[in-house]
């Protein structure tokens, strides 16, 4: 028996068995749900994504699986490229490992629901693996400029302008939920694989050549991207408005497209065979961000087990999926665990990771509904950063992988956007390092609705105009790079490009507002700087190049200028800082510790009331603050990450004797792992209490 197997079923207990989905949620003591129990219930989710070959025909082995693990609602793939139910849909293509009269998605239905598990369809549509479809169908597939439709690993590519996309997919669906009680629906995505370059079908050519008058080109342009981004755009909402006719009853979790009632996500470690970037707090970053921009849908963010998508059977380090299962919990969502392949696993750390956040999400489910950010700090969230065409690139893993660090100017390195929103990430692990808790969003219809909702707006890559109000009427921002703010700021005199600025410093002029960094003279500067018209004395000037080699003349002709690195005023009756050079950028490739101490400074300058956390805790140690208004109580999650070492994790090494302040006046504390009291202490507006010991995770619950 394979090790991950036996571990799987040595867990013991099952999740609300023999229980109704409705009373076990009632028994938790949680708000009435209105039908939408992805937010009212909480949910440990897992997806076991099968080889069409070798499915689980033991049903009974699959359903212990996931109430041994601790699951209480799952992914199940239905149909799209393989069916694991006795379709009825003319080229739906049968799961070849399914037994004639088998209905496998029909017993894993009735038999989760009978064991108080949710069950989402999971379905695709991006390749189709009949190959009667070429003549019979020849609209659903792509084709090359040459006319040929050539197979990739045995199927055939899918076009989101043909009939299988707007019909078929229909078709299969509406089966599905004619035959099953299913809570909701996934489709992985709605994209135009590229495999074989822009797709030349008679669809996509009649459109784009009706756009653009002209034909479609043998390389994706940005015409061509964007039309076929539009078509996928298209494409998801014509299904998301069919699975709305067909389910328009508040039980059913759509989890894809525009309007959905939950996010689907997925977590990623270090890759072996691309260049994206390696982001130690990918977990926190997409749930933080959803459930700050779009607090009304749940986030299910899954930790994908696999090291890479071209290696599904090896897994990261178990530590790697426990902190990233940790991090969902403690930015208010749960965990998610996806394997591939059969539920005997041929790696057992994925399993291994997943078991103690579900286990620790089980034991404590009442924490986990309805949590809302409670950061008094918004880190204005680079909405285009990152994003380009979800079409697939040709020869995309040829480049290996390097952690995404460094510049990349060297033309055809890395892919395209993988490090293009540094400035946010560096802010963000800033921020997470000095234990200032904050919420991700771009979301600024608040300055209206709730002007007082922030103490203070940190924007890493320029800022918009909206916040020149907020700035008046008595809010502090904090603003950083070379991209001009929208609002009144002393004329621009140069915009200096990063390359001209090899070499450069910025002078401490004033350790008084800067004493973190009162020990040191010069900062780091490597970035675009957009030069203002000097107005007054600048905390930091600008040090242009020096001389670095031959060593014997380091420093020789060093000059001071008064051309100012930090703008700060008075703005109405609020405060501005503006950094005009990409502190944030660097931050996240390079990490000098004087670059942080300048930006916990300059907070600490901004702060009217001081920060909502004081704490001795190591910067290693992740601390978000979440509210549950219902229950009248505060949680604070510590997610201990001392293990990560580069692309590496290792267990966290125990921590204790953590200080904890936090703003606010609270009775009570308790610590959760331990269900132990901790002694408050009030003083100042902030209430004290020690957590003695810390392993990878807690939650110190207040009221």
């Amino acid at each position: 028996m394979d090790v991950s197997r036996r571990e799987a079923l040595s867990l013991s207990g099952t999740v609300l068995a023999g229980a109704s989905l409705a009373t076990g949620a009632q028994a938790l003591g949680r708000p009435a749900a209105a039908g939408k129990w992805w937010m009212d219930e909480p949910i440990r989710m897992a997806l076991v994504l099968f080889d069409q070959t070798r499915p689980p025909l033991d049903t009974d082995a699959y359903i212990d699986w996931l109430s041994d693990l601790g699951a209480n609602a799952v992914y199940v793939p239905t149909g799209g490229i393989a069916a694991f139910y006795p379709t009825k849909v003319p080229f739906h293509f049968k799961a070849t490992g399914l037994p004639a009269g088998r209905d496998l998605v029909g017993e894993i239905v009735r038999k989760a629901h009978a064991r108080g598990i949710r069950v989402i369809s999971r379905f695709e549509w991006s390749f189709h693996q009949d190959p009667r479809v070429m003549t019979a169908h020849p609209d659903w597939l792509q084709r090359t400029a040459k006319g040929e439709m050539p197979p990739v690993n045995g199927a055939y590519l899918t076009c989101v302008n043909g009939g299988y996309v707007r019909e078929q997919a229909l078709k299969i669906m509406g089966e599905v939920i004619a035959r099953y009680p299913i809570d909701g629906a996934f489709f992985n995505g709605v994209f135009q694989r590229q495999n074989n370059g822009p797709c030349h079908c008679d669809n996509c050519q009649r459109l784009f050549r009706a756009k653009y008058n002209r034909g479609i080109p043998d390389e994706a342009d940005e015409e061509y991207l964007a039309f076929i981004n539009a078509s996928m755009a298209e494409a998801t909402d014509h299904l998301t408005r069919f699975l709305r006719e067909k389910r328009p009853d508040d039980g059913f979790n759509l989890l894809y497209g525009r309007d959905a009632d939950s996010r689907n996500d997925e977590t990623h470690s270090a890759p072996v065979a691309s260049a994206n970037a390696y982001w130690l707090y990918q977990a926190s970053e997409t749930v933080n961000r959803l459930r700050a921009t779009e607090p009304d849908k749940m986030s299910f963010n899954n930790d994908a087990v696999f090291l890479d998508g071209y290696w599904r059977y090896v897994h990261r380090a178990a530590p790697d999926g426990e902190i990233r299962a940790y991090q969902n919990m403690a930015n208010g969502a749960g965990p998610f665990l996806f394997v591939n392949g059969p539920i005997e696993q041929f790696d057992g750390n994925g399993l291994r990771g997943a078991r103690p956040a579900f286990q620790f999400h089980k034991a404590h489910e009442e924490l986990y509904v309805r949590q809302e950010n409670a950061a008094r700090v918004l880190l204005l969230d680079d909405v285009g950063a990152g994003k380009h065409a979800s079409i697939g690139r040709r020869g995309e893993a040829a480049v290996a992988g390097n952690g995404g660090f460094g510049y990349r100017d060297t033309p055809g390195v890395g892919l395209p956007g993988d490090t293009s929103n540094s400035a946010m990430r560096g802010f963000f692990r800033l921020l997470t390092e000095l234990h200032i808790p904050f919420a991700l969003s771009s979301r600024l219809d608040w300055i209206d609705s709730d002007p007082g909702r922030y103490d203070l707006v940190v924007c890493p890559k320029g800022v918009p105009a909206q916040l020149d109000k907020y700035l008046r009427a008595g809010g502090r921002v904090l603003a950083a790079s070379a991209v001009k703010p929208e609002l009144e700021l002393p004329p621009v005199v140069k915009l200096w490009k990063r390359q001209e600025t090899l070499s450069s410093y910025w002078r401490v002029r004033d350790p008084k507002l800067l004493p973190s960094v009162s020990d040191a003279e010069l900062l780091l500067n490597y970035s675009d700087f957009l030069e203002l018209e000097p107005r007054g004395p600048a905390a930091l000037t600008y040090v242009p190049s020096t001389i670095t080699i031959p060593m014997e003349k380091v420093g020789e002709g060093m000059a001071d200028t008064a051309k100012p690195g930090l703008h700060l005023a008075d703005y109405g009756k609020g405060r501005l800082a503006y950094l005009p050079w990409d502190v944030g950028d660097l931050y996240y490739r390079v990490s000098a510790v004087n670059h942080a101490a300048l930006i916990g400074d300059l907070v600490d300058h901004l702060l009217p009331r001081g920060r909502q956390i004081r704490t001795n805790a190591h910067p290693m140690v992740q601390i978000t603050v979440q509210q549950q208004r219902h229950a009248a109580r505060t949680l604070v999650h510590l997610v201990n990450l001392s293990g990560c070492s580069q692309v590496a994790y290792h267990p966290a090494i125990p921590m204790s004797g953590i200080q904890l302040n936090v703003a606010g006046t609270f009775r009570t504390a308790r610590l959760v792992s331990q269900g132990r009291p901790l002694q408050v202490r009030q003083a100042g507006g902030y209430a004290s209490v020690t957590v003695p010991s810390l392993d990878t995770y807690d939650v110190v619950a207040f009221t």
